[in-house]
């Protein structure tokens, strides 16, 4: 859907900015995933996809698009919170819309109507509602469909380590009805990726249970650096409720084999892209909008910004029903698979100047007493030579 775009210069230019830039690292919010995870370093880029997957479905002009993307551009340079980036991606979008429509004026009434309509159709009555999950799944999906809750999974082996943990009256460690086909679906594509990079959310509040095993690691990026962070945690927490070593090792190999299940493939953003009226037929009206007495920017931002972050839904849906987007991630596995290495071999030059520093401290004085000693002893050689000859 967005692949025109991301063979554009000025765009992979702007995506390389955000990925590398740490200034985009440093910016506010206020948002949070469940409740559980901060928006931080993500943030940025996946805002930045909002921005062009929002121009996609409402405007879509190649001659208006060079300049939408450098309002974008100094949008993330001149403000720092990314509420108000958001909010003003939205009025670019209004913007574009009344130079696309070339409309007048688009405070009068029948401009402001012929905006909002135009919003409304392409956004709401025919936008899409939006499921992140797991790259590692996404060629099954597109060769079968999607089937809620019915892929590879180890429910069964969870179930089992929820009932491992209340054998030593620990409950709610897992907080999951793995019995449930119920799914999630966003009208907001930016937690559709955060939902996407964490899914499924279970397995990472269950390793960020910071309530159960006191674990304070940061939560707004899982890398691979920092599984052996979360590990250590969950190992002193079943060493200090006495669990067996078999219990141990069970619920071990459980998260580890899931760990590799979730990275088979390199870490990508995955989303399922269905139309609204096929999950949720209850939406905002049009005219509620067009009765909107307040500015017209104010109504758009309010037609664009979310409304439903958590709609349940547990039916199959054929793979002529869906689109799937696919993005990067901000985590990149080779680039972290480098700073790993770097970090080693810092370590190692660190533990090689430790021992040129002893051996440069230390090493002559060894050599003395080595000397000494052998001078010693050769003395004492002499001297029993001597006395023997008398």
């Amino acid at each position: 859907m967005l692949d025109e775009y991301f063979i554009k210069t000025s765009v992979l230019r702007i995506l390389k900015e955000i990925k590398n830039n740490e200034r985009y690292f440093k910016k506010r919010s206020d948002l949070s995933l469940d409740s559980f995870i901060s928006i931080s370093n993500e943030a940025a880029l996946y805002i930045f996809y909002d921005a062009l997957y929002k121009y996609k479905i409402i405007i879509d002009d190649e001659f208006l698009f060079d300049d939408y993307l450098d309002q974008i551009e100094k949008l993330y340079r001149k403000l720092d919170n990314f509420e108000d980036i958001k909010y003003g991606i939205n009025k670019l979008i209004c913007s574009s819309l009344i130079t696309k429509l070339d409309v007048r004026d688009p405070e009068s009434k029948e401009g402001k109507e012929k905006i909002i309509k135009h919003v409304y159709d392409k956004y709401i009555r025919n936008g899409y509602f939006i499921h992140g999950f797991n790259y590692t799944y996404i060629d099954d999906i597109k060769k079968n469909g999607f089937t809620p809750e019915v892929y590879e999974n180890y429910y069964d082996r969870f179930i089992e380590v929820n009932n491992i943990f209340e054998k030593y009256n620990c409950s709610n460690i897992i907080n999951k009805d793995f019995n449930s086909k119920d799914v999630y679906f966003t009208d907001d594509l930016v937690m559709g990726c955060f939902y996407s990079n964490y899914a499924p959310l279970f397995y990472y509040k269950f390793l960020f249970n910071e309530e159960a095993f006191g674990n304070r690691i940061r939560k707004d990026n899982c890398l691979i650096s920092e599984y052996n962070e979360i590990i250590r945690h969950l190992k002193r927490f079943m060493n200090n409720n006495n669990f067996s070593v078999d219990d141990k090792k069970y619920i071990l190999d459980l998260v580890e084999d899931e760990y590799k299940l979730l990275h088979r493939k390199n870490n990508k953003i995955s989303l399922l892209l269905v139309r609204r009226d096929r999950i949720f037929s209850k939406d905002a009206k049009e005219i509620d909008f067009l009765n909107d007495k307040n500015d017209l920017y104010e109504v758009v931002d309010r037609m664009l910004s979310s409304k439903y972050n958590n709609l349940e839904f547990n039916e199959f849906i054929s793979k002529d029903d869906f689109k799937i987007l696919e993005l990067d991630c901000y985590y990149d596995i080779e680039m972290e698979k480098k700073k790993v290495k770097k970090e080693e071999e810092k370590l190692l030059k660190k533990q090689k100047e430790v021992n040129d520093d002893f051996s440069n401290r230390y090493g002559n004085v060894s050599l003395f007493l080595l000397l000494g000693a052998l001078f010693i002893s050769l003395g004492v050689i002499i001297m029993i030579i001597n006395i023997l000859r008398g």
